[in-house]
């Protein structure tokens, strides 16, 4: 007779269930949520530890889910590796501090990401590290800034929210001459533009934005050599700053519709800016593939397939701006973009906030700036609300005398004089 005692029901459901066997596999990628990995003895601790085998240990140093997204976002890019972050500043933040030391210095692009900037001005200078502002358009100005103490070249491929288009072919020259990584932040042009092919050698982005798609995720993606990765993988776990599985699981799911809602969204991006720069209330339209955009021929280089889906315009006043934005009956205002659903941000109190008028208006920027991330929307739909409040705009800056003539009768018009 078997002695074997039954275990207590307690014990029973504190231990974990035996793995479940298949000889089939899921075909959607499951959810992993386990923060820790059982090796099976302190040699395969060690093999682990050494890279010497597949696998992991502790989610903070690695899982599944982000594996996989890296993988993915690495051939996306075209890098020998990637590196899942807990949020686009997560990302950009593990490769200053994985290739900056005490004593070095940073070009960092004009018009960056409000808190782009506000790390490198206000954090970085704690570890006794400078930057220097140059402009992402004339490497020549850049190439006249390096020091013997410069150790990166930081851009957008496109600057948030003016869409300036960087000279990349030229920075990379410049940054591969100089021995020095360009890191170019891409986040705006995901699908539609390669920054590895053009020289850089770190790729960023907020995967929060066009590759979640649908503003329920935080998270950034590293891409690029695997030696800088690897660098800033140790730098990312030792500071926390790496991503969970949930929403690297949930970015996945995102992903597989990337290509398609970046054609959709920038092809009504393009018509949308087409619309707007006809209308006698907007002073000014900024989208890169607009011919009156500054940066058009490099933009119709640099861009495969679109122009991406941000459009910018200038309304001249907050006023004006706020008017607008309370116009729009179903266009939220939401200081984000990337949503399949068409957004509004106001640069200078969200993303851009708290920088000084000065430096607003050496960007560009002004109290009426409007940043409209497109969506997936019929555009017919959406230009007749933007219409609708851009018309409302214009008749409240017409004089009173005006507006009551043209909001007259017809009958009424034709016998006054």
């Amino acid at each position: 007779m078997s002695t074997r005692r039954a275990p207590h029901p307690s014990t029973l459901c504190a231990r974990g269930p035996e793995p479940a066997v298949s000889t089939s596999r899921p075909l959607v990628p499951p959810l992993e949520l386990s923060v820790v990995y059982c090796p099976a003895d302190l040699d395969h601790v060690d093999a682990l530890s050494d890279g010497l085998a597949p696998g992991f240990i502790y989610a903070r140093d690695g899982h599944p889910n982000a594996a996989q997204l890296a993988e993915k976002m690495a051939r996306l890019e075209g890098g020998e590796a990637a590196l899942v972050c807990a949020s686009g500043m997560g990302a950009i933040a593990a490769a200053f501090l994985s290739l900056l030391s005490q004593g070095d210095q940073a070009l960092i692009s004009a018009g960056v990401y409000g808190r782009t900037m506000a790390l490198a001005s206000r954090q970085l200078p704690r570890w006794g590290i400078g930057h220097i502002v140059f402009d992402p358009a004339d490497p020549a100005a850049a190439r006249s800034l390096l020091t013997p103490n410069t150790r990166l070249i930081y851009v957008e491929t496109l600057s948030n929210p003016l869409l300036r288009v960087a000279d990349l072919d030229a920075l990379g020259t410049l940054a591969q001459e100089a021995g020095i990584p360009l890191i170019v932040d891409n986040t705006f042009a995901p699908v539609i533009c390669r920054p590895l092919e053009h020289g850089a050698s770190l790729v960023v982005h907020s995967v929060t934005k066009m590759i979640g798609g649908h503003s329920d995720l935080t998270l950034g993606v590293l891409v690029g050599a695997r030696r800088h990765v690897e660098e800033a993988r140790t730098v990312a776990s030792t500071l926390g700053q790496t991503g969970n599985p949930f929403e690297s699981w949930m970015a996945l799911r995102g992903l597989a519709t990337l290509n398609l809602r970046m054609s959709r969204a920038s092809a009504t991006a393009l018509e949308l800016a087409r619309r707007l720069a006809t209308h006698t209330a907007v002073a000014r339209v900024s989208y890169p593939l607009l011919p009156s955009h500054p940066d058009f021929a490099r933009a119709a280089r640099l861009l495969a397939g679109g122009g991406g889906s941000i459009v910018t315009i200038d309304l001249t006043t907050r006023a004006r701006a706020e008017a607008f934005i309370r116009g729009l009956a179903s266009i939220p205002f939401a200081p984000s973009l990337g949503d399949v659903q068409t957004t509004l941000s106001h640069p200078a109190t969200t993303s851009h906030r708290g920088q000084d008028d000065g430096l607003l208006a050496r960007q560009g920027l002004t109290a009426g700036t409007v940043r409209i991330s497109v969506g997936l929307e019929d555009p017919d739909d959406l230009w007749r609300e933007f219409q609708a409040a851009l018309d409302a705009l214009e008749r409240e800056s017409e004089p009173p005398a005006h507006r009551r003539r043209r909001d007259e009768p017809a009958s009424t018009l034709g016998t006054s004089s």
